[in-house]
């Protein structure tokens, strides 16, 4: 993913949005251009999990979304943002509360 962004072979969908339980988690949105993927990168701290999956469009390519996020790639960022948190919410958690408890000491 990092390359992908690296080379400017993204389109951001949605970035840094916190989440609502844990804002110190926060989540990341991307388009792929050159696979037509849809990306999600769920983060906080030193843990950082991502999910691609195809997206369902075919027109208009990924390259040409320039000026808004079609709503069912946002309906398939929703279903990797719920599959990464099924399988690591508990890691986030943990290091969300790890975050929490350094900003008050």
């Amino acid at each position: 993913m990092e390359g992908y962004i690296a080379r400017d072979e993204v389109i951001p969908q949605a970035e840094s949005c916190p989440d609502k339980q844990y804002p110190e988690v926060t989540w990341d949105q991307y388009g792929i251009i050159p696979t037509n993927e849809v990306a999600v990168v769920g983060r906080c701290g030193a843990v950082k999990f991502l999910a691609t999956a195809p997206s369902n469009l075919v027109m208009p390519a990924m390259a040409d979304r320039i000026f808004g996020t079609d709503v069912a790639d946002l309906q398939l960022g929703h279903a990797l943002a719920d599959q990464l948190w099924e399988h690591h919410g508990a890691e986030l958690i943990a290091e969300a509360l790890r975050v929490r408890g350094q900003a008050g000491a």
